[in-house]
């Protein structure tokens, strides 16, 4: 209970910090909980995190983005501080449009859109819905394509152990070095703070994740329909969604590629400083 505290109150400093100040709104079943840098004026973006993870995954990315963008960073319904409901399905469609009522409630119009795997797949997803509000996207080692090779990640699943599913937190370790290939540093009893969340939070999981992973809802037909402009950015060390994806985004949607060799699942979190540079260069 103390390292979920320190943890909180970290992220939450660190996010004032750069800018960023805390905020909620209950738009029909979900309140949203969501992070913005007021920066008016400037071209809008949203940063959406993965499966299972918060916003705070892109805050020392963001840090390097304050003065160019204004920044809206959401809890995904289900994650974080968002709440979340039995009831409800989170498909990335019906996420995704849960997202475009935040948007409209808001009035952000006009609208670049940055996601990690499972942000990254609602990125595309909001790109061909609500393509008339969408500036371009941003797809960071994006999942909602079927890889030519399994990852690490899914051959376990086949073989009945999916690591997002914990029933000890001794399980944490193996899953976290999974996500990343060069980690920052974290003390051992925050980890340990998250590693009793995913355990506690197991049913849940479950249920979003048998929502977003439908693969009658995967992409692959659908990436030639996007018509915004497309940031891909990978991670060739990622073991959640294999790098063999890449060349199939890069075809669908004919967007501009990074890859970095020396990364994993999340580049944002590895070299936050890298993944800005190029949301910075790509601004349609």
């Amino acid at each position: 209970m103390l390292g979920t505290m320190v943890y909180q109150q970290v992220m939450r400093l660190e996010a004032q910090l750069y800018g960023f100040s805390a905020h909620e709104h209950t738009i029909g079943a979900v309140q949203w909980h969501y992070w913005n840098n007021h920066n008016e004026g400037k071209p809008k973006l949203v940063l959406l995190h993965g499966f299972s993870a918060t916003h705070s995954v892109w805050l020392r990315c963001a840090r390097h983005l304050t003065r160019d963008f204004h920044i809206l960073i959401p809890d995904l319904p289900g994650h974080g501080e968002s709440s979340y409901a039995q009831e409800l399905n989170y498909s990335v469609p019906n996420q995704t449009s849960r997202l475009h009522e935040l948007l409209m409630h808001l009035q952000w119009h006009d609208t670049l859109i940055a996601g990690n795997s499972m942000g990254g797949f609602m990125a595309a997803q909001y790109a061909l819905d609500f393509a008339q509000n969408t500036r371009g996207i941003i797809c960071v080692d994006p999942a909602g394509v079927i890889s030519q090779q399994p990852s690490k990640l899914e051959r376990q699943a086949r073989q009945g152990r999916n690591p997002f599913f914990m029933d000890e937190a001794s399980q944490f370790d193996s899953f976290y070095a999974m996500t990343m290939a060069k980690p920052p540093y974290m003390p051992k009893f925050i980890l340990k703070a998250l590693a009793l969340q995913y355990v506690a939070h197991k049913s849940r999981l479950q249920h979003i994740f048998r929502d977003f992973y439908n693969l009658n809802e995967f992409l692959n037909e659908r990436l030639g329909d996007i018509s915004t402009p497309v940031l891909l950015l990978w991670g060739a060390k990622d073991e959640l969604i294999d790098i063999s994806c890449a060349p199939l985004w890069q075809q669908g949607t004919q967007g501009i590629s990074v890859v970095w060799d020396d990364l994993g699942h999340m580049p944002m979190l590895e070299a936050p400083n890298l993944v800005a540079q190029e949301i910075k260069r790509f601004l349609p």
